[in-house]
């Protein structure tokens, strides 16, 4: 059975037959390849290669964080011509438009800014990014579930994060009802509850040896991942 990336790796490669012209195809599949084993970067090229801002056939040339918190991340890919921001969450990803423009105000309030300008001040040129690390040997490595960085916590509620009590996988084994006290977490005072309690404890910050680990009957944390808290 293939694994989540290459599965990725094989829809991009039919996207990218039918969305850029054959004089591009190699550079294309350059950036793909270079990012061929990390699941959250494939998903941000499917979604580009699916649907082509505005129809323009062009290929990736190169992939740049702006920033990030909690998990979700702010992306910009650059193009040919144009260059294109994304913000990822462990959820979906979601184009913004263009790069160095104006975004949804609950984008800036998550990121803490106050206004457009205060944003775009923190936009460098193009040039001056710096291109996300491929994950080859030496660069830090993200969690593919809720992109956190390595010896970062995990977004509450990610599939991957490891239970201190029991080491188990924490959204599928039975220690949040066990330190509550109850059989279903049901509310979001719960659900803030259990997240004092962990922290109280000392939460596993994520590691690359770390897994995806999908849980069985058990609905993990009761609720997805959530990008806003």
């Amino acid at each position: 059975m293939k694994n989540r990336s290459e599965a990725l790796l094989e829809e991009l490669d039919m996207y990218v037959q039918y969305g850029v012209p054959e004089n591009d195809l190699k550079a294309a599949r350059a950036v793909i390849h270079n990012y061929r084993d990390d699941e959250r970067i494939l998903r941000l090229l499917r979604e580009y290669y699916v649907a082509l801002p505005e129809a323009r056939e062009e290929p990736v040339h190169s992939l740049n964080r702006l920033m990030e918190q909690s998990g979700v991340g702010l992306f910009v890919i650059v193009c040919t011509s144009y260059s294109y921001l994304y913000v990822i969450s462990p959820e979906e990803v979601l184009l913004l438009g263009e790069y160095r423009k104006e975004v949804p105000e609950e984008v800036l309030s998550f990121f803490g800014y106050g206004s457009q300008a205060a944003f775009l001040k923190d936009c460098p040129a193009i040039e001056k990014l710096k291109p996300f690390p491929s994950g080859k040997k030496g660069a830090k490595s993200g969690c593919p579930v809720c992109g956190v960085l390595e010896g970062e916590e995990h977004l509450l509620g990610c599939i991957v994060e490891i239970c201190p009590w029991c080491e188990g996988t924490l959204n599928s084994c039975n220690c949040r009802f066990e330190q509550l006290k109850i059989d279903e977490i049901e509310t979001e005072e719960q659900l803030e509850t259990f997240s004092e309690l962990l922290e109280a404890k000392g939460r596993i910050p994520y590691t690359k040896e770390q897994n995806v680990s999908f849980p069985g009957t058990s609905e993990g944390l009761d609720k997805p991942v959530n990008a806003e808290g």
